[in-house]
């Protein structure tokens, strides 16, 4: 087996150097618990875990897979293990958890939970939604609730899960068909309906799963508006918090996917025998039917949107670490301008260099962009300052769809370089890339297709607040082009930077004139969302990028060339002049097109697209 490894100089980097995490950890929440001088340490003994623990697994998994009989699902001993040995030992669920006396700052659990996730995607996605179920019932559910529920979702002895999607209700959620009916106890309703694409809907990883479901209760009004959210226990709780009889939550099969094969993705019947009960969150339907089952699911869903992007730049992170080093110690080939040297490591051609480069700015790119994301959310969520907290949520909503979809997007594009570097053996199992590229691919659809955050972004998060969050979000990439345009060395990068700052501000007024003219124009918005969303993110990673690129550049001026840390930042200046200066320019190309408006794709017959 390959040796896991991965770049923890570039986790210390961001939190010790370039993030601002004094500020983080100056913070009321966590002022008490945590300090700067942490995160070695975390990282350090996490990386281990990674290394020993979690990936020895990740192949196991996806060979032997999981099992389903008789409505159970049986995942390999060693997943069991480890997912135990991670929540029981505090670097799981309770680090993320609101209701947490452990909980640390996003910036710090995610810089370790990337690791983690890189060494198995398909166990971590357990412990996330887990998380993500338990923050929901702290956010919104009673203290009864809480009591009854979140200790034992984040000591590992429950697992939770989000139950939105149905057969007939995809992304269309407000379609959905899953009903809730009041009984004698008030509070608790009978739950009647079909989920599916479930992940840990059914699995022996823990004692009882606690699914949050959305569903119509009587007189729900039409659409998305009418949903509720209950809290419905695959075994039902007693108000003493002892396991009763079964909730009549049934798993009726499994998905059989191209990847991760050990995460139970699963289709649920809820009250096939009229005895599935669900606990209401948040208020009844009021006058009109409507409740607030959505709006408060968001809050699990946006926290599982940034995680499937960050689980995307893990495994494409993972994949290029692999590739490189293999590059180093494969022999093939002559060099192309002294061929009589003779034979060399893959590492020493041009295009091997250029696609270790390619694969290198990317995964810095979008990991400085993540985190910068994870920065806000921990001010909006955790900041005295109100006025403040509230700009970085602003800014914090605008990433989201960035963040998850271009993430997903490039990390498949970019493992299947990694396949490129390794040429034949690439494709085949018995190295690590293949498996990256199989467990990758879902995540471009997880949590909405890329299609839909592009809409989300261009019909929401560029018009929510009268404008004004997207306004800041467009100052700041302004305010740093212009106040470091003179550093010496990127003098080209900041042009191109600027110019590619120009292109998304005229993206963004055509867009306002898109919708102000919807009948004449609105075919357009669809058609280039997403090719929009692609240019805010590059442009957003590559300012991201070139501001480490700044610091190491200063650090190198500092250390000399001789420091052990040289080569680090070195590198660093160069992805960040490569993502410049080959990757953003897409973005003058694509705002190019969008200005074009072709519709020859809508133009064209539906008949045309059909063989028959």
């Amino acid at each position: 087996m390959a040796e896991f490894a991965y770049d923890i100089r570039d986790l210390k980097f961001i939190l010790n150097e370039w993030l601002d995490m004094d500020e983080v950890f100056g913070l009321d929440r966590f002022k008490d618990n945590y300090e700067k001088d942490d995160i070695d340490f975390i990282l350090n003994e996490v990386y281990k875990m990674a290394k020993e623990v979690v990936f020895p697994i990740n192949k196991e998994g996806d060979e032997i897979g999981l099992k389903f009989a008789n409505g159970k699902v049986t995942l390999p001993p060693a997943y069991i293990e480890a997912y135990k040995f991670l929540q029981e030992n505090g670097w799981g669920s309770a680090n993320e958890s609101l209701g947490s006396d452990e909980l640390m700052p996003l910036t710090l659990y995610r810089a370790y939970n990337e690791m983690l996730m890189a060494a198995c995607p398909a166990l971590t996605s357990y412990i996330k939604l887990t998380t993500g179920a338990a923050n929901l019932i702290y956010r919104f559910g009673t203290d009864q609730d809480r009591e009854m529920f979140i200790e034992n979702m984040l000591n590992g002895q429950w697992s939770g899960t989000m139950c939105l999607t149905e057969p007939n209700a995809g992304s269309d959620v407000g379609d959905s068909t899953t009903r809730a009916y009041p009984t004698d106890d008030p509070g608790i309703y009978k739950i009647k309906g079909t989920k599916m694409f479930i992940t840990g809907g059914e699995v022996d990883l823990s004692e009882n799963i606690i699914h949050m479901v959305l569903a119509r209760p009587e007189g729900g009004a039409p659409g998305s508006k009418g949903l509720g959210l209950y809290i419905v226990p695959k075994i039902w709780v007693n108000e003493d918090g002892s396991l009763g009889e079964p909730n009549d939550v049934v798993c009726i099969g499994v998905e059989h996917k191209m990847g991760l094969k050990a995460s139970a993705t699963a289709m649920l019947s809820f009250g096939e025998n009229d005895n599935c009960r669900g606990i209401l969150v948040g208020s009844p339907a009021d006058s009109e039917g409507a409740s607030k089952g959505l709006s408060m699911m968001f809050h699990m869903m946006n926290e599982s949107r940034i995680g499937t992007g960050h689980n995307a730049l893990s495994q494409m992170a993972a994949a290029y670490y692999f590739a490189a080093k293999y590059a180093t110690e494969r022999i093939q080939g002559r060099l192309f301008t002294n061929p009589k040297a003779g034979r060399v490591p893959l590492i020493k051609h041009e295009d091997v260099k250029r696609i270790l480069l390619e694969m290198k700015a990317q995964v810095e790119g979008i990991r400085a962009m993540i985190f910068r994301g994870f920065y806000y959310l921990d001010i909006a969520e955790h900041s005295s300052d109100k006025e403040k907290a509230k700009r970085c949520q602003g800014l914090a909503e605008i990433l989201t769809p960035l963040i998850k979809t271009y993430a997903a997007e490039t990390a498949w594009q970019m493992i299947g370089q990694a396949i490129q570097v390794y040429g034949g053996v690439g494709y085949t199992e018995e190295y690590p890339v293949s498996q990256y590229a199989r467990d990758v691919k879902i995540l471009s659809i997880w949590e909405g297709t890329s299609f839909i955050h592009a809409m989300d972004l261009v019909g929401r998060k560029m018009r929510m607040g009268d404008g004004v969050p997207f306004a800041n979000w467009m100052n700041d990439r302004k305010e740093f082009i212009e106040t470091n345009k003179n550093n010496e060395g990127f003098g080209a990068e900041f042009n191109r930077l600027a110019k590619a700052y120009q292109c998304v501000a005229e993206i963004k007024e055509l867009y306002s004139a898109y919708y102000a003219d919807k009948t004449q124009k609105g075919h357009l918005i669809p058609l280039y969302a997403l090719r929009v969303l692609t240019c805010c993110a590059q442009l957003f990673a590559a300012e991201s990028i070139l501001d480490q690129a700044i610091l190491a550049k200063r650090k190198i001026e500092e250390l000399g060339t001789d420091h052990h840390d040289y080569t680090y930042y070195a590198g660093k200046v160069n992805s960040a002049k490569f993502f410049i200066n080959n990757i953003l320019p897409n973005v003058y190309y694509q705002a190019e097109l969008i200005k074009n408006a072709d519709v020859s794709a809508l133009e064209c017959p539906e008949e045309a697209f059909i063989v028959s």
